[in-house]
């Protein structure tokens, strides 16, 4: 197995659309009190450019490690 780096804007979004619904899926599964919403990164606000790159990424996933 080979490991690319997604370089896609559209791609990951897609991707972690799909994580959040199987998360929602299983939190309610559970039972557990309160609901997760997802809040897309504002990339703007780490000087990011259009241009879909790693650094994307990275905020991403802090951001999703955040609203856990």
């Amino acid at each position: 197995m080979e490991y690319l780096p997604i370089s896609s804007w559209k791609t990951s979004q897609r991707i972690m659309s799909e994580f959040f619904e199987i998360l929602k899926e299983t939190l309610e599964e559970k039972s557990l009190p309160g609901h997760f919403v997802h809040v897309e990164p504002n990339f703007l606000e780490f000087s990011l450019s259009d241009q879909y790159t790693s650094r994307h990424t990275v905020v991403q996933y802090a951001s999703f490690l955040a609203q856990m």
